[in-house]
């Protein structure tokens, strides 16, 4: 008789966001193949925050559903999900882009970029200063935003 681990079990449940059954592990977490959410008790229990795996919250991800656009990051998503995971990271041109939140305690938060070709590294403020000072290339990251890639928690 085949001895299954009771974590190789697999569950339906209909998907956080576009309602689907979809299959979850024992702990109701799994990958939507219909829309790509990765659906999480954490999400449900906190539909406004970034939680793990996902870097839209889950409400965001309903919105996104909804309009019938793409899971993508915004610079303010993406700077959500920054502030969720501590670090984060994007490319651009070929060149990647760490971005992380540092500080020697919790009020005085600053977020550093770092370019992984030039080790460069630049440090704003806050969240309002990145926004608008921000440089990739010589250029403002919110005005190329929509040309990068890959944005995501740092791995």
């Amino acid at each position: 008789m085949e001895n299954k681990n009771i974590k190789d079990k697999i569950y339906e449940k209909k998907c956080e966001v576009c309602g689907k059954t979809t299959k979850v592990d024992i702990y109701e977490q799994g990958k939507c193949k219909y829309c790509g959410w990765f659906n999480c008790f954490l999400n449900e229990e906190n539909p406004n925050i970034v939680a793990l795996p996902n870097t839209l919250s889950l409400n965001r991800a309903r919105q996104l559903f909804k309009e019938g656009k793409p899971f993508d990051l915004d610079l303010n998503d993406f700077i959500e999900a920054l502030y969720s995971y501590g670090e984060m990271q994007f490319e651009y041109n070929g060149t990647y882009y760490a971005v992380e939140l540092v500080g020697k305690n919790k009020d005085e938060i600053n977020i550093q970029l770092y370019n992984s070709k030039t080790k460069e590294m630049s440090i704003y403020k806050d969240e309002t200063d990145f926004k608008n000072n921000a440089k990739v290339e010589g250029k403002l990251l919110r005005d190329v935003w929509d040309e990068t890639t890959d944005r995501y928690w740092l791995q």
